[in-house]
């Protein structure tokens, strides 16, 4: 889940609690009790939605760092192939240069070995 949906889901979550916190809190108000049991029922009812909001945080907050803990070890693969990927392209580089110089040494030994063949022949003519 996206960060931005994650924080928008958990936008509207609390939103929701608190409207229904608030409703519930204008019901008792001016719901026909004594004022003592309407202040006790007020501070029932509020602690009630204020431990549901705290909950549905804490359920916000674990989700953000499960995705975010995801995201890591993903990012944290993706690092790993790319480097292996790298080791190879450079071990396939070194063997071509390997292979080039020994192609180069060969040609040159040949190039020696055919001059020196003409000094032969230049010398004994």
């Amino acid at each position: 889940m996206s960060d931005e949906r994650t924080e928008l889901l958990t936008g509207l979550v609390v939103g929701t609690l608190v409207g229904i916190g608030v409703g519930i809190g204008l019901g008792v108000l001016f719901a026909p009790r004594p004022g003592r049991e309407t202040r006790e029922l007020v501070r029932k009812k509020a602690s009630e939605v204020g431990e549901r909001v705290r909950e549905r945080a804490h359920e916000a907050t674990e989700r953000v760092r499960e995705t975010a803990a995801d995201a890591a070890e993903k990012a944290k693969e993706a690092a790993s192939e790319l480097a292996h990927k790298g080791r190879e392209v450079l071990q396939e580089g070194i063997e071509r240069v390997r292979h080039a110089y020994q192609r180069g040494a060969e040609a040159a030994q040949e190039k020696r070995e055919e001059l020196l063949g003409r000094l032969e022949e230049l010398g004994e003519s």
